[in-house]
């Protein structure tokens, strides 16, 4: 049984995989990683491949350890930013934005995981902003019935109000409120 690497591209059969140490150990870490995770990983250390070469498995270990140290806080830090919470589905998204977008990347990636902490940061902050949206939508107090007279002590005027003037305009006429001050008209 051939196995093909779907981030480096390499052939070969299920045992030698299993006899090098490098990718051994990138297969264990990778499978650590939290689900959906793992398939996102293998297309993300693609973006690391030199050119029309292999990614080698010591380089590849390298990035899956980073990656997993990277995913496994929970938050993601962008220096000068306040630190987000980045649950495993988001940094998955990010990776998959990237992988997506490998035409416009200068490829291969250069230094690290600045780029997938910075895509990772806009996905953790957007969905924060949509939970506190929801969450204050959640607070907002609308009134579902009518108050109780016996609470609002202007409930009754309102209704009276309504009672005398329901189907008119709603332009009040000056003529139709009798002159509190004497003199005035």
């Amino acid at each position: 049984m051939k196995l093909i690497c779907p981030s480096c591209g390499a052939i070969a059969s299920a045992e030698s995989w299993n006899n090098d140490t490098n990718c051994r150990e990138t297969l264990l870490v990778i499978s650590r990683l939290p689900a959906p995770l793992p398939k996102a990983a293998l297309g993300y250390l693609s973006l690391f491949r030199p050119g029309q070469q292999s990614l080698t498995w010591k380089k590849a270990l390298r990035l899956a350890l980073e990656v997993e140290e990277l995913t496994g806080k929970g938050f993601v830090h962008i220096q000068g930013r306040i630190d987000r919470d980045c649950p495993a589905r988001i940094w998955a998204q990010a990776m998959e934005q990237m992988v997506e977008r490998r035409g416009s990347l200068s490829l291969p990636l250069p230094n690290g995981h600045i780029y997938l902490s910075k895509v990772a940061y806009d996905l953790a902050t957007e969905t924060t902003r949509q939970t506190e949206t929801k969450a204050d939508a959640a607070k907002t107090y609308t009134r579902t019935r009518p108050a109780d007279a016996s609470l609002d002590p202007l409930e009754k005027a309102r209704r009276d109000w309504d009672a005398r003037n329901a189907g008119q305009a709603d332009t009040i006429h000056l003529s139709s409120i009798p002159p509190i001050i004497k003199g005035m008209k």
